[in-house]
């Protein structure tokens, strides 16, 4: 390659990398831009590290000053004795303060049906959603199960009950959560 040649290359990639920063200067500028009517969404405090999501951790007690919840929703149906379709059946949760707190479920009619999550070991918290995992006995009882569940959670309360992030004691809780999910067999 010639020196011309190496010169023209070295100018154009010069004046590339200038026009570059100047379009991402101004367009950073005009996305700074904010109007009365931009819309306001509450996020959780990020933890000391940034962090608002947890898997295997407690969750900071900062991040934890309302009440926990918990919904269940959707239907599992069968399609024969070891294969379903599910059409939207979750768990949603919010507020779970550590990985070892238990979903306790209960089956309707009563049955050995296997049912997960049944523990935040492996789930993002404080907040999230898991798909149900179903397992059936042998031999069911019932062609229809309805599931509902309660979560456990704990909460750092003061001594007038009220949520607190440091000088209070450890109250632990149980959420019964809303709605239910159906199980329906062939």
């Amino acid at each position: 390659m010639s020196k011309r040649n190496i010169l023209i290359t070295a100018v154009l990639l010069i004046a590339a990398a200038a026009s570059g920063g100047y379009f991402l200067k101004n367009s950073a500028k005009n996305n700074s831009d904010t109007t009365d009517d931009a819309p306001v969404v509450n996020v959780p405090m990020p933890s000391s590290d940034g962090r608002t999501t947890f898997v295997g951790e407690p969750v900071p007690w900062h991040l934890l000053l309302a009440d926990a919840s918990c919904e269940l929703k959707g239907e599992i149906k069968y399609l024969n004795s070891k294969t379903y379709d599910n059409q939207d059946a979750m768990f949603i949760y919010r507020g779970v303060d550590n990985p070892g707190r238990n979903v306790i479920w209960t089956v309707s009619p009563k049955d050995d049906i296997l049912i997960g999550p049944n523990i935040f070991s492996n789930i993002p918290i404080p907040n999230g959603e898991s798909l149900l995992g179903i397992s059936l006995p042998k031999n069911p009882i019932a062609k229809r199960y309805e599931l509902t569940a309660k979560m456990q959670y704990a909460r750092l309360v003061d001594e007038k009950g009220d949520f607190v992030v440091a000088g209070g004691t450890v109250k632990n809780f149980e959420k019964q959560c809303k709605g239910k999910t159906v199980v329906v067999l062939p």
